[in-house]
This record gives structure tokens, C-alpha cells and sequence, in this order.
């Protein structure tokens, strides 16, 4: 029997079964009529009225589609306050746990939509329990689908090792290190320069007032961070994977608190530090590969080596006692690896916790924090 995950409050200390996963499939033509009415009755009467008329958020003040799509639409776009238009509309319907999207042999049956008709679906890794959501978009005249459904998470692999990875707000995305064998790998490109560009024109816009403008740099940066994080967190679980690693990162939930001492460079690095950190865990529960968080106090300033305590200077990284010269990310990366051996060699790797279609690792943070420098 599945576990169900629609309580995202109720899952500390309970060791998951499934995660979410999305496939992408062409809507055939025979369904494209439906959806073509639906799609102009959405842009010319109920997107406008959904996003100027904010109390209205009932489907009785939208009766031009069914209430399915309507309900969807307002969770997705009227309670988004900063929302002002929207130029690419999907439909999306809710699963409504197998009410609205009944699973067929063959496919996906909608009723609300096409009655009997069965949408052809393949899906590439098995379902459990029902699909949770579709979402119907089109994109160069071809209608296309996204389905969101829960599937069986990989068992956890047999770790050798443990992998650090440091997330940084200047310099590349992120870099890893592997103490094992020594190799070191700095993942996605240097944003200092376009963080900087985007820094400098958000500035000028809001000084000028041009709204609307801004808010279309600001989706290009969306869209721009989302990518590099896409790309990076693929690198490390398919190294982790590939190498029977488990993956140790910072934990950082604490970054933005006042009395921080790393919330100056976070807030200015417009880098999306927990986004990628979201990408490696759903990665990784697809793959069985377990992530653990670490202490990050002083990662960046203990050698790697012998562990004595030395400030870097700007990116690099001279010991004071041995003499280890290294990059100041590559050290951290080393530190935190290490950490997460400490903690494989101490036997806490034992069950998992799912967080938002993630599996992170316990040992629990309390643990985790208390043997990270032992």
C-alpha cells in the first residue's frame, strides 16, 4: 500500500515510499478542439476577471469553464498576488486523489473534459496510487501534457563514501569534492558577471518606473537560475550514483536569520541556494542516492588536511600550520565530505525522511551537527 504525502506537515521522522515525478506527453489532435475553446474562453473572459477581481475566488463567478480547470486556475494564478498577466496559459486540473483523473488501462480518462474519451499516456515509471495533477499547455500550435503522479522511490544504494558539496554565493553554482579519490569539480558557470548585470538594471528600471519591464527581467532571471540548477544537480547524483556516494551539504536553513554571519553575501548573491538543494533531493529519491546535511560553521576555514583553523584570503586557501594551498571552495567542499563520512562511519545513516518529493537522510540535524567536527 502507498504512503500517502498530501500531509506535508506529518512527515518527520517517517521513512517514505514514493516520490513525485512529471513526463511530458503530446495531447493527440482529436483532443485539440476541447482544449482550443477552453484556452480562449480562459484568455478573453475568466483570466481577466480571476486576476482584477481577487474576491472573487469562487468557480460560481466563472461558469464558462467547468469548475475543475477554474479551481486550478485560481490556486495557480488569482492567489499569486504579484501576478499581473500571464502570456503562456496552461490548464491545469487536480487529481483530486483519482476523482478528476481516473487511470486507465490505456491512459487518462477527464470527465470533466472528455468525457469517455481515453488521453494515450505512457508512463515511464510506474504509478502508485493515482496521478495528482495535469496540466494542458500549448506551445508552437501542438497541444502538449504535463502529468504529475507518484511513483516508487529507488531503494537507497550501498554507499562508499560521502561526496561534499558547497553551494556558493560568488563564484561557480556550486563545488564538489570526492575525499575518497581527490577529485574536485566546479559545477554551472561564474554568474558574477550576469548576477552583477541583473543587479545593476533592476536598479535602473525600479528608478524609473518602468514595472513592467522589470518584472520581465526578473521572470528571465527566474528562468536563467532554474536552468544552471537543473544542470548542476544532475552532475552531482549522477556522480553520486555512479560512484556509490552519498551526498553531504550545507545546511543553511539559518543563512537569512539576523545575527547570520553569511546573510550579507546570501542576500546579495541572488543565487537560489535552497532551489538547488530541492533539485539534488528529488534527484537524488530517484535514484536511491541519500543526502545528508552537515554543520557549516567554519567549512571554509579549517584545512582540509589538518584541520587548523585559518582565514582565507578572498578565494584562496593557505594553511597556516601545514601549508595546504587549495581553492577556498574546493577546501569547504573537502570539509563538509568529510563530515558526512564522520557520520556514515558512525552508523546514522538509517532511515529516510520525505520532504516535498525529497529524501533527506537523517541523522538529525542535532546528531548531525554534533559529530561534524569530532
Amino acid at each position: 500500500m502507498a504512503t500517502e504525502l498530501y500531509d506535508e506537515y506529518d512527515v518527520e521522522n517517517k521513512s517514505m515510499d514514493t516520490v513525485a515525478t512529471c513526463c511530458v506527453i503530446s495531447v493527440p489532435d482529436s483532443f485539440a478542439p476541447v482544449l482550443d475553446v477552453l484556452l480562449t474562453r480562459t484568455r478573453k473572459d475568466v483570466l481577466p476577471r480571476l486576476l482584477h477581481l481577487r474576491e472573487c475566488s469562487s468557480s460560481k463567478y466563472y461558469p464558462e469553464i467547468p469548475c475543475v480547470i477554474t479551481k486550478s486556475l485560481i490556486t495557480k494564478y488569482q492567489r499569486n498576488k504579484k501576478l499581473v498577466t500571464v502570456k503562456s496559459i496552461v490548464l491545469p486540473i487536480c487529481g483530486d486523489k483519482g476523482k478528476q483523473i481516473k487511470q486507465e488501462k490505456n491512459g487518462l480518462r477527464i470527465p470533466a473534459l472528455f468525457k469517455k474519451e481515453i488521453l494515450p499516456v505512457t508512463f515511464p515509471k510506474p504509478v502508485v496510487g493515482w496521478v495528482r495533477s495535469i496540466e494542458f499547455f500549448k506551445r508552437k500550435g501542438q497541444w502538449r501534457a504535463s502529468v504529475c503522479y507518484n511513483t516508487h522511490a529507488q531503494p537507497q544504494i550501498e554507499v562508499e563514501g560521502c561526496i561534499g558539496v558547497d553551494r556558493n554565493s560568488v563564484g561557480n553554482v556550486a563545488v564538489m569534492a570526492d575525499p575518497q579519490n581527490g577529485q574536485v569539480r566546479h559545477l554551472g558557470f561564474n554568474p558574477a558577471a550576469t548576477k552583477d548585470n541583473w543587479r545593476r538594471r533592476r536598479a535602473t528600471l525600479k528608478s524609473q518606473g518602468k514595472t513592467r519591464t522589470l518584472r520581465q527581467l526578473s521572470r528571465k532571471q527566474s528562468r536563467r537560475t532554474k536552468h544552471e540548477n537543473h544542470i548542476v544537480s544532475k552532475q552531482i547524483v549522477s556522480y553520486a550514483k555512479l560512484h556509490r556516494r552519498a551526498i553531504a551539504v550545507e545546511n543553511l536553513e539559518n543563512a537569512r536569520k539576523p545575527k547570520s554571519k553569511i546573510r550579507g553575501y546570501v542576500e546579495r548573491s541572488q543565487w537560489a541556494f535552497y532551489q538547488l538543494l530541492q533539485y539534488i533531493t528529488y534527484k537524488a529519491a530517484l535514484l536511491g542516492v541519500p543526502v545528508i546535511k552537515v554543520n557549516p560553521a567554519y567549512t571554509s576555514q579549517d584545512c582540509s588536511r589538518c584541520g587548523q583553523r585559518t582565514k582565507p584570503n578572498g578565494k584562496v586557501f593557505v594553511c597556516a600550520s601545514c601549508g595546504h594551498k587549495d581553492h577556498r571552495d574546493s577546501n569547504s567542499a573537502f570539509n563538509i565530505g568529510m563530515s558526512g563520512n564522520r557520520i556514515l562511519d558512525v552508523g546514522l545513516l538509517a532511515d529516510s525522511v520525505s520532504r516535498r518529493s525529497g529524501v533527506l537522510v537523517t541523522p538529525f540535524l542535532a546528531t548531525t551537527e554534533a559529530y561534524a567536527y569530532a
